[in-house]
C-alpha cells in the first residue's frame, strides 16, 4: 500500500485511519462486490475462449464449427468488459465534521467512500477522487490502485482548514467538464445547500449519479433538552431555541421533513439514485440493498 505523507496528521489519528482502512476492506466482502458488478455493468461482452459443454451453459453459445470438428459440444466462452470509470465526490465541509451521537458525519462520509472505493476497484474499475466545500478542494484523477482508498480516508479526515460552506453546484459543473466519457458518479455529502438542481441536471444526462445523504439524527428531529444554542457551522449563525416546546420541535420536524423531501424530488426527477445513512447505524447493509435494487432495475450494460 502507497502512503500518503502529511505533516498535519498525529500518530492518533493515523493510527485512526489505519484501522479504518482495515475495517473497510472487511467491509467490502465479495457479496458486496458483486451486488456492485451486478448495478454497474461493463461496456459489452468480448470473446474469451471455446470450451467443452457442461450441463447448464446456455446451448445459444454453442460453437458449431468446433463441435462438428471435434465431435463434441463446444461453446464460446465470453468475458465482461469492465474497466468502467468511477469518481467519488466526498464534501469535507464545515458541517460535516459535527454529530452528535457516536460518530461524526466525516467519519461515516469516509468510510462509505472509501468502501465504494474498494469494491470498485475490485472489480477492475478505475477510481478516482474529487473532495469539496465551497470550492474545489481536491482532485485526484481516475485510475486503477489500491492507495484510492487509503486516500479517500487521509483526505476527508486530516484536520486541515477547508472552506466553510458548500457548492454541489460548482462540484457538479467540474465533473461535467473533466469526465469526457460516460462515468459513474458517487457524491458523498450532508447536502447542507440549495443551489444545486440545474448543474446536477446537466451532469445526470451524461454520467451515472447516485448521492450517499449523510445525515444525523438531530438533522431530522430535536430532543427535549431545554434550551439550547444551535449553530449553523457553515455560516457561523446562532440561534437559541427551546426544545421542551412541542411546538418547537414539530416546526423543527416539519423543516427538516420538507428539506429532505425536496432532495428526493430532485433526485426522482433527474433519475439521480438516492442513498440515505445515519451516522448511528450502520450502512454497509444499506449499500448493498441500493447496489442490489439497481442491480435487478438496470439489467443492461453501462
Amino acid at each position: 500500500m502507497e502512503l500518503i505523507k502529511s505533516s498535519v496528521l498525529s500518530p492518533e489519528l493515523l493510527a485512526e485511519i489505519s484501522e479504518l482502512h482495515f475495517q473497510t476492506k472487511k467491509l467490502a466482502d465479495r457479496s458486496v462486490s458483486g451486488e456492485y458488478k451486478s448495478a454497474f455493468r461493463g461496456r459489452g461482452m468480448e470473446f474469451e475462449d471455446v470450451r467443452e459443454y457442461a450441463p447448464g451453459d446456455d446451448v445459444r453459445s454453442i460453437d458449431w464449427n468446433v463441435t462438428a470438428r471435434t465431435h463434441k459440444p463446444h461453446i464460446k466462452s465470453y468475458r465482461e468488459e469492465r474497466e468502467l470509470v468511477v469518481m467519488i465526490a466526498i464534501d469535507v465541509s464545515a458541517s460535516t465534521r459535527t454529530g452528535t451521537r457516536s460518530q461524526l458525519r466525516d467519519h461515516v462520509a469516509a468510510r462509505v467512500g472509501a468502501t465504494l472505493a474498494l469494491v470498485a476497484l475490485n472489480n477492475n474499475d478505475k477510481v478516482g477522487l474529487l473532495t469539496f466545500s465551497d470550492k474545489l478542494e481536491s482532485y485526484h484523477p481516475p485510475r486503477k490502485a489500491r492507495s484510492s482508498v487509503w486516500r479517500i480516508l487521509h483526505e476527508a479526515l486530516s484536520p486541515r482548514v477547508y472552506g466553510s460552506g458548500t457548492s454541489l453546484s460548482e462540484l457538479c459543473s467540474f465533473l461535467s467538464k473533466v469526465l469526457k466519457r460516460k462515468a459513474i458518479v458517487f457524491i458523498v455529502s450532508d447536502f447542507f445547500d440549495d443551489d444545486y438542481e440545474t448543474d446536477l441536471a446537466v451532469l445526470s444526462k451524461k454520467h451515472d449519479v447516485t448521492i450517499f445523504n449523510i445525515s444525523d439524527p438531530a438533522d431530522i428531529e430535536l430532543p427535549d433538552a431545554g434550551i439550547v444554542e444551535l449553530l449553523n457551522p457553515e455560516t457561523g449563525q446562532s440561534l437559541l431555541i427551546d426544545t421542551s416546546d412541542p411546538k418547537t420541535r414539530e416546526n423543527y420536524k416539519r423543516s427538516s421533513e420538507s428539506k429532505r423531501n425536496e432532495l428526493k424530488n430532485v433526485c426522482r426527477k433527474y433519475k439521480v439514485g438516492q442513498v440515505d445513512i445515519s451516522t448511528d447505524k450502520p450502512f454497509i447493509q444499506t449499500i448493498k440493498r441500493f447496489l442490489s435494487q439497481k442491480g435487478h432495475k438496470t439489467g443492461r450494460n453501462f
